[in-house]
C-alpha cells in the first residue's frame, strides 16, 4: 500500500513538470522565434518480490515478479522545426529561411544563439537586438564586405566621410547642355531654379524672388544679353537684390553651356526663356503672275539656310525626258552688305504619277538636303494641258520660248511643229517677271528654351563625417549583407553570419529566446547565410513561434487526466490505511 501511495506522488509530480512545460509553451504562442518543448516520461526503479529461475528439466523455469515505484520525468527535448514567417515592414527585422542561428553578444561577452531577428542598431552604429546585445557577424571594410570569411565579430556600420560639392542641376535642351552650379559648398544651393521671361521697366535687365527651397528669375523680354558673362551677372545681381539685398548662402550662380559657344550672339530674355527649337517663318514676295499663270506656286514658306537674308528667284524651268519632268528654280541669295551671293538652283525630277500629288519639294544642288521649297506644281494633265495653249506659237504672251522636245519637230519653216502628247519645254528668258520675286526661308529660332524646364540643383553639402542618420535607405539582403544608400551610392556596411550546429536540439534555453552551447551540440560553424546548409535571410519578416496550439490542448486534457487518476490512487492508498487502522478495533 505504500508503493502505491508513492507511486500515486511520483506520477502528479511528472504530470505537474509536463503541465509546466505545456504551459510554458502556450504562454510564448506569440514570441517571435520561440521553439516549444516536450516532456517524456519513464517508470523507475522496481522491487523485486522473486528472481527469475530457468528449468532444469525437472522442474519449469519462473520469471521475475517485480513492484514499481512510479514515474519521472525522462527529459524535455526542443521542437527545432521551423516555423512560419510575420511580415513586419521594418527592414531590419530578418527572418531565416532554412537552418542556423543568429549570434549575439552580451555585456559579458558571452555568445548566445538565436532564431529572433529583431535587430535595430545603437548610438554608436552597432547592430543591436531587441535586448540591446550586439549582432555578430563579419564587419566590412572600405564599404565592403563579399569576399571577406564569416566571423563573430561585432558589426559597427560606418559612413565614410563626405567629400565637399557643390550643388547643381543639369538640362539638355535642343542638343545642348545647360548647367547651373551653386558656388558655395553647402547645402543652401539645393534648390530649384527657374528662368522666366516678363516685361520688366526699360534698364531692368532681370528680378528674382528668393525662398528657401527655389529661386525665380525673371528676365526682361527686350533687354538684350550681350553674352552668358551679362547673363550671369544680371542674374546674381537680381538674386542679391530680392534677398534683401545680401549674397545668397549659396554665394553666386554661374550658368554654362556645352558646347561652349551655344550662346554666341546677343539674345533677348524671351529669347533666352522662350522655348527652344521655335520656326521663324520664311516668305516669298514680289510678283508671280508667270508661275500662276503656268499653274505653280509656293505651297508654304521655304526653309533652310541658304537665303535666310533673302534671296531673289531668277529663273524657272520645266524640262520633260524619259517619262520624267524635272523642275528647277534658281535662286541668287544675299550677303550681309545686299550684294549678290553665288547662285543656287532648287531641283527636283519626278514622275508624272508624283506630279499628281499637285506639291513636289525643290531641293538645292550644292548638297545641303535640309534646304527645300515646296512648290504647287500642276498635274501632268494640267502640264500638258498648258502645253496645247502654247503650240499656235513659238512665244507665249510673256515672251516665255516653248522649245520643241526633238530637232525633227520643227518644220519646213523653221517652226516648232506640235503633234499632241507630252511636249518638252523650256520656260526662260522672263528676267523682269522674276526679278521682283524675293525669298526668305523659314529658320530655327535662336531661343534657348530655359524655362521649359527647372533646374533643380542637388547633392550640394559642406561634406564631413557621416552618420546612419545620413543614410536614405537600408537593406539586408538574402546573403546577409546590410547595404545602405548614401548619396546614390550603395554601400555595404557589414554582414550578419550564421551558426549551424551538428545538434540544434542539444542547445540550451537560457531565456530572452536565446539558446546557449553545450558539450550535446556537436562542433559550430560559422557561416554566411545560404551557404554551408544554412538558410538564406529574408529581411522585414520575423519567424513565429512553433507551438501548436492545437495540439497543446490536446496535451493539457491528458495531463489532467492523467494527474488525476494518480491523486485518485493516493485517495485509495489513504482508504486501504484507513481500513488496516480500524482492524485492532
Amino acid at each position: 500500500m505504500v508503493r502505491s501511495l508513492y507511486s500515486g506522488v511520483t506520477g502528479m509530480k511528472g504530470h505537474q513538470t509536463r503541465l509546466d512545460v505545456i504551459g510554458n509553451n502556450i504562454a510564448n504562442v506569440n514570441t517571435m522565434g520561440f521553439k516549444s518543448s516536450t516532456a517524456t516520461f519513464r517508470d523507475v526503479y522496481y522491487q523485486s518480490l522473486r528472481g527469475a529461475a530457468g528449468g532444469n528439466g525437472t522442474k519449469g523455469g519462473v520469471n521475475s515478479s517485480m513492484v514499481g515505484y512510479g514515474s519521472k520525468v525522462s527529459s524535455i527535448d526542443l521542437n527545432m522545426t521551423q516555423s512560419i514567417s510575420s511580415t513586419t515592414g521594418n527592414p531590419w527585422d530578418v527572418s531565416i529561411g532554412g537552418e542556423g542561428f543568429f549570434q549575439v553578444q552580451d555585456s559579458s561577452g558571452n555568445i548566445f544563439y538565436t532564431r529572433s531577428g529583431k535587430f535595430g542598431y545603437d548610438n554608436m552604429g552597432y547592430l543591436v537586438d531587441s535586448n540591446g546585445n550586439y549582432v555578430l557577424g563579419t564587419q566590412a571594410q572600405g564599404n565592403k564586405v563579399v569576399g571577406q570569411k564569416p566571423g563573430s565579430s561585432r558589426i559597427q556600420m560606418l559612413i565614410p566621410s563626405l567629400n565637399p560639392t557643390q550643388a547643381s542641376a543639369t538640362n539638355t535642351i535642343n542638343n545642348v547642355q545647360y548647367t547651373v552650379t551653386a558656388q558655395n559648398t553647402t547645402t543652401d544651393g539645393n534648390v530649384a531654379f527657374y528662368f522666366l521671361s516678363e516685361n520688366l521697366p526699360a534698364g531692368v535687365p532681370a528680378v528674382a524672388e528668393v525662398s528657401s527651397t527655389g529661386i525665380s528669375v525673371f528676365l526682361n523680354k527686350t533687354h538684350e544679353f550681350a553674352n552668358l558673362d551679362a547673363l550671369n551677372n544680371a542674374i546674381n545681381t537680381a538674386i542679391t537684390e530680392g534677398n534683401n539685398g545680401k549674397q545668397h548662402p549659396a554665394g553666386t550662380f554661374t550658368l554654362t553651356t556645352v558646347p561652349a559657344d551655344a550662346f554666341s550672339t546677343p539674345l533677348t530674355g524671351a529669347q533666352i526663356c522662350d522655348p527652344a527649337g521655335a520656326t521663324l517663318s520664311g516668305s516669298v514676295t514680289g510678283e508671280i503672275g508667270p508661275l500662276q499663270k503656268l499653274g505653280f506656286g509656293f505651297d508654304a514658306p521655304p526653309t533652310g539656310d541658304e537665303f535666310y537674308s533673302g534671296g531673289d528667284c531668277t529663273e524657272f524651268r520645266v524640262t520633260y525626258a524619259d517619262g520624267k519632268w524635272t523642275v528647277e528654280m534658281d535662286i541668287t541669295p544675299k550677303n550681309a552688305d545686299g550684294s549678290a551671293g553665288t547662285k543656287v538652283t532648287y531641283k527636283q525630277t519626278v514622275t508624272g504619277g508624283e506630279l499628281a500629288s499637285g506639291k513636289i519639294r525643290l531641293v538645292p544642288d550644292n548638297g545641303k538636303r535640309g534646304d527645300y521649297i515646296t512648290l504647287v506644281c500642276p498635274t501632268e494633265n494640267g502640264i500638258i494641258r498648258l502645253s496645247d495653249e502654247y503650240k499656235k506659237a513659238n512665244t507665249d504672251n510673256n515672251g516665255a520660248e516653248i522649245i520643241p522636245k526633238n530637232p525633227d519637230d520643227v518644220g519646213a519653216d523653221g517652226k516648232p511643229v506640235f503633234t499632241g502628247g507630252k511636249v518638252s519645254y523650256t520656260i526662260a528668258g522672263l528676267p523682269l517677271k522674276l526679278t521682283g520675286i524675293s525669298v526668305s526661308s523659314a529658320q530655327q529660332s535662336d531661343n534657348l528654351g530655359l524655362s521649359g524646364n527647372a533646374f533643380t540643383l542637388q547633392n550640394g553639402t559642406e561634406g564631413g563625417p557621416q552618420s546612419l542618420a545620413d543614410i536614405s535607405g537600408f537593406k539586408i539582403n538574402a546573403g546577409g549583407v546590410i547595404e545602405a544608400t548614401h548619396n546614390g551610392v550603395t554601400l555595404e556596411l557589414g554582414r550578419i553570419d550564421l551558426a549551424t550546429f551538428d545538434n540544434p536540439s542539444g542547445l540550451e534555453q537560457v531565456g530572452n529566446t536565446y539558446f546557449a552551447n553545450t558539450s550535446n551540440t556537436g562542433s559550430i560553424r560559422v557561416v554566411e547565410p545560404g551557404m554551408g546548409g544554412s538558410g538564406v535571410l529574408a529581411s522585414s519578416t520575423l519567424e513565429m513561434s512553433n507551438v501548436d496550439l492545437a495540439q497543446e490542448f490536446a496535451d493539457v486534457i491528458t495531463t489532467q487526466r492523467g494527474y488525476q487518476a494518480n491523486s485518485r490512487m493516493i485517495t485509495v492508498s489513504d482508504t486501504l490505511l484507513e481500513e488496516l487502522i480500524n482492524l485492532k478495533r
